[in-house]
C-alpha cells in the first residue's frame, strides 16, 4: 500500500482560531497530489488549530469531537481528487465529562474517524499543560484506515517508549507524532524519533510547530523516518514549510526481515518491566 504523508509545518497565531484553521484549509485545497497513491494524508502540528500558548483561551476556545472545525475539515477533504484524511492538533473540551484534553482528531471526509488525547502532559520549566488539560487515562488505540494501521501519539509522549511500543504491538505500522516543541527540545525529539521508528520498525511522521509564540521559539524540523530509522524527509528548521513523502507499506516485512526485533521480543521482558512499576508504586 502506497501512503502520502503531507506534514503542514505551518505556524498558528495563539488565539486566532479562524485564522488558524483558514490557513490550513488554503494549503490542503491548494496542494496537489501528483504521486499514485492509495491514501494520502495532511498532518498538523500539536493544538495548531487553537494555538499551543493559547493558554486560559483554551477553556474558550476548545471544541467537541466531532465538532465544527472537524465538520469543516471533512468537506474540504472530499473535494479532493485521491482519498484524504487530515490529523488536526486541537483543544477538545469532551463532550461526556466536559474536561478539556490536549487531542487529535483523525478527519476524513465522512467525518471523524477516532481521537488521540495526550497521555503525558509536561508541567516544568515552560511547560504547564497540566494547568489547562487532563491527562487521557484510556486506551491507545490503532485505527485501520483502508487497510493501513495508523497510531497517533502527541509530543512528550515520545519520550516515553511504551506508548510506541503499545502502538506497533497493536499492529500500527504508521506512528504519527504531532509535536509543538522549543528549540532546547531539538536534540530530544531528533533521537528520539529515529529510536522510535528502529525499536518497532515502522514508520514515523513528526510534525512541530514552528516560529516564536511569547517570546519562545519552536525550531519545527518536522520530518518522516523509515522502519530502519532513514530519514526520508525533512522540513525546514524555524520556517513554515510544507513537505511530503509517499512510504509503501510492503517495506516493513523486509524491514523486519533485516532487523527481527519484533520477532525476538519475549514476554519475560515486558513481565519484569510490569513487575517493576509495580515495584516503584
Amino acid at each position: 500500500m502506497k501512503v502520502r504523508l503531507c506534514l503542514l509545518q505551518l505556524r498558528s497565531i495563539p488565539g486566532r482560531k479562524e485564522i488558524n484553521i483558514a490557513k490550513a484549509i488554503e494549503v490542503i485545497k491548494s496542494d496537489k497530489v501528483e504521486e499514485e497513491v492509495d491514501l494520502n494524508i495532511y498532518i498538523l502540528p500539536e493544538l495548531y488549530v487553537q494555538g499551543y500558548l493559547s493558554k486560559d483561551l483554551h477553556f474558550i476556545l476548545a471544541e467537541t469531537i466531532p465538532g465544527p472545525t472537524t465538520e469543516l475539515f471533512a468537506e474540504v477533504l472530499k473535494e479532493k481528487s485521491v482519498k484524504s484524511i487530515a490529523i488536526l492538533g486541537m483543544s477538545e473540551r469532551s463532550s461526556e465529562d466536559r474536561l478539556l484534553y490536549n487531542s487529535a482528531a483523525i478527519v476524513g471526509e465522512r467525518g471523524v474517524i477516532g481521537v488521540y488525547r495526550k497521555r503525558h502532559l509536561p508541567s516544568y520549566g515552560l511547560f504547564e499543560e497540566l494547568r489547562y488539560f487532563n491527562p487521557w487515562r484510556g486506551t491507545i488505540n490503532v485505527y485501520n484506515i483502508d487497510g493501513l494501521k495508523l497510531g497517533v501519539a502527541i509530543c512528550y509522549d515520545a519520550f516515553f517508549p511504551e506508548v510506541s511500543r503499545t502502538l506497533m504491538l497493536r499492529g500500527a505500522i504508521l506512528h504519527v507524532y504531532l509535536s509543538a516543541a522549543p528549540d532546547m527540545s531539538r536534540d530530544h525529539f531528533e533521537t528520539f524519533i529515529k529510536c522510535r521508528a528502529m525499536e518497532n520498525t515502522v514508520f514515523v511522521a513528526y510534525v512541530n510547530n514552528v516560529g516564536f509564540q511569547d517570546g519562545i521559539g519552536f525550531f519545527g524540523g518536522s520530518h518522516v523516518r523509515g522502519p530502519l530509522g532513514k530519514m526520508l524527509v525533512k522540513a525546514k528548521l524555524y520556517e513554515e514549510d510544507v513537505v511530503s513523502a509517499v512510504i509503501d507499506t510492503d517495506r516493513i516485512r523486509s524491514a523486519r526481515e533485516k532487523r527481527p526485533i519484533i520477532r525476538d521480543l519475549i514476554f519475560q521482558d515486558v513481565k519484569d518491566l510490569y513487575d517493576a512499576y509495580l515495584a516503584r508504586s
